[in-house]
């Protein structure tokens, strides 16, 4: 019989594991900074050791929400039924520690690969020539994740929930112990198959993407996407990638905010910074703050536009599908509560945009899910 709640413990120990590895590289890019002379790059350095720090109690908070609540169901009631109520039901935090085995295993297959056909190389990537608005559409694809997490909430979560319980009360897997509880129990009283999936989905692509970037940064002849090199900023080359940021405020939005707000806040912090970049990269003409930063009023006013509408969409598609129609009680409560909530977050996404990186030296897209997340959050409550 296994013991319930050991699983959550170690999905716990990886984000600990996660925020010890980013305190190391903010250290790291702290004593660079020391020994930096130009101004500019110290300033920017600084940015990397505060966003790195920010990311490693990000993780320590995500980790202690799993680590707790396991530790608490795996010493005091070891039963299938408590466990349903841990962050992540039996078997699916199993399911993470699983897809960190396979990381390794992909990672350890293409260093041998590397080393049987002898393509190591100890030199940095070629640097090649690409068009800005070119890297940053490519750096913007990332944000498309917005369009699975909505896909997954509504229709994909609940099916693969549906039918993973299901099978796993099949004879063969009896020794899990799911043949003890009702089905209809598990699937739609006590397990959130929109949000279960989408933890699990952003779990995995954080996994990877961390340790890609760990791997990028300490080991960069070891990178199995070197080509992906060019896509960084000069001031992003030392530090963690912004795609990490964006990653680990989604899963931050998703295990602390009801699902109608992380619905809201992600779709903001993904497509209105999208929006705000594409447009200031293409349209821009009017400088914020010339010499400072180099964001455009016309990126940053579309940017908030389109934080708003993104953000009001993604609440009410969540709110009044029929599993989360709860959230909101009525249609027309919904939307009235959509409306609210965004017209306190847009305003905002206008802040952040245009106080980071300088003079606050954050990444928008750490202090987007967090700030707007609370803020929506709290008005959320008022209703």
């Amino acid at each position: 019989m296994p013991v319930f709640g050991i699983d959550n413990v170690l999905v716990g120990i990886v984000f600990f594991m996660f925020a010890f590895w980013g305190l190391l590289i903010s250290r790291d890019i702290n004593l660079k900074r020391k020994n930096e002379l130009n101004k500019e790059n110290i300033i920017e350095l600084r940015e990397g050791v505060y966003n790195g720090v920010l990311t490693s109690f990000i993780c320590i908070v995500l980790g202690l929400m799993y680590f707790i609540p396991g530790m608490i169901v795996a010493v005091m009631d070891n039963t299938i039924e408590a466990s349903l109520y841990l962050p992540y039901p039996m078997p699916w935090a199993s399911f993470v520690i699983y897809f960190l085995g396979f990381i390794f295993i992909f990672i350890t297959a293409f260093v041998f690969f590397e080393w049987k056909t002898g393509k190591f190389s100890s030199a940095p990537p070629k640097e090649q020539k690409v068009h800005k608005l070119d890297r940053e559409l490519s750096r913007k694809a990332f944000h498309i994740l917005i369009i699975g997490v909505l896909a997954v909430y509504l229709i994909v979560g609940r099916l693969v929930v549906n039918s993973l319980y299901e099978y796993l009360r099949t004879p063969a897997y009896n020794f899990w112990g799911y043949s003890t509880v009702g089905y209809t129990n598990i699937t739609q009283n006590i397990v959130d198959g929109g949000q279960m999936v989408t933890m699990f989905g952003l779990m995995a692509v954080f996994e990877f993407v961390m340790l890609l970037d760990l791997i990028r940064l300490k080991a960069p002849r070891y990178f199995p996407a070197r080509m992906l090199a060019n896509l960084y900023r000069e001031k992003e080359k030392d530090t963690l990638g912004p795609h990490i940021y964006l990653v680990v405020g989604m899963l931050f939005a998703v295990v602390v905010f009801p699902p109608p707000i992380a619905m809201a806040v992600i779709a903001i912090s993904a497509l209105g910074d999208a929006t705000a970049t594409i447009v200031g990269v293409t349209k821009g003409k009017r400088k914020i703050r010339p010499g400072i930063s180099n964001k455009t009023w016309e990126g940053t006013i579309a940017g908030t536009v389109a934080s708003f509408a993104f953000g009001f969409v993604g609440f009410i598609a969540l709110a009044l599908a029929p599993a989360y129609i709860g959230y909101v009680g009525t249609i027309d409560r919904g939307v009235i509560i959509g409306l609210v909530i965004n017209i306190v977050g847009a305003p905002i996404f206008l802040l952040i945009d245009y106080y980071t990186p300088k003079p606050i030296l954050f990444s928008d897209n750490l202090l987007n899910p967090i700030i707007i997340g609370f803020a929506m959050w709290g008005t959320y409550a008022l209703f």
